[in-house]
């Protein structure tokens, strides 16, 4: 069942989302099978892409499947369930994003600031303030993993229109509330959206 009214695609609030995950999926390609492996994560965006920055050890089984196949599909979620303590016709709330990109590794030696950059974005993610021991860093790969805005998408369970709504409410220190949600807007204008496929989505 494809639920439009729960579909994300304004950047903002994607970002919000991503704010407020923890840990991304990387999907890999291996042969016919998927290898999928939780990583830590930095993002930044531009006008055409989101860019997600991770890192990894200097040897492995994922740098042979980047090196085969740069194509990678990323998971990302956070989720909050509260089944005794219904609200808004709801007992369970989640923020997830879906994007597919290409990975590839940003060399220290000849991209020092974007390397740099990536880091950055990747310890403020993490509310990390830097690395302890700047050797360190030598022992590891950075990536960066583009995806083009078109191949990004969210989704929600109630209705987020802004990144002011993506943080989850506490259920258990609002006043009760059995109203539920009016999410008429967002199902008819996402709806609309993936049948002229402006955004990436599937009809039934």
């Amino acid at each position: 069942m494809v639920r439009y009214e729960r579909y994300v695609y304004d950047h903002d609030i994607i970002t919000a989302i991503l704010d407020l995950c923890e840990i991304v999926h990387v999907g890999f390609m291996d042969k016919n099978n998927a290898y999928v492996v939780p990583m830590n994560y930095g993002y930044g965006v531009t006008k055409d892409k989101l860019l997600i920055f991770v890192h990894t050890g200097k040897e492995g089984y994922k740098l042979k499947l980047i090196k085969n196949n740069p194509n990678v599909c990323l998971s990302f979620a956070a989720w909050r369930n509260y089944p005794d303590h219904p609200y808004k016709g709801h007992v369970h709330d989640f923020r997830s994003v879906m994007a597919f990109g290409k990975i590839h590794m940003i060399e220290l030696d000849k991209e020092p600031e974007y390397c740099k950059t990536a880091l950055q974005a990747l310890f403020k993610k993490t509310h990390r303030s830097g690395c302890k021991n700047p050797k360190g860093i030598k022992a590891i790969n950075m990536y960066v993993i583009e995806c083009n805005w078109e191949d990004v998408s969210g989704k929600t369970e109630i209705p987020v229109r802004r990144p002011e709504d993506v943080p989850f409410v506490d259920v258990y220190n609002v006043p009760e509330d059995n109203e539920p949600y009016d999410d008429t807007d967002l199902y008819l204008t996402r709806e609309d959206n993936i049948k002229n496929k402006n955004f990436l989505g599937f009809l039934d």
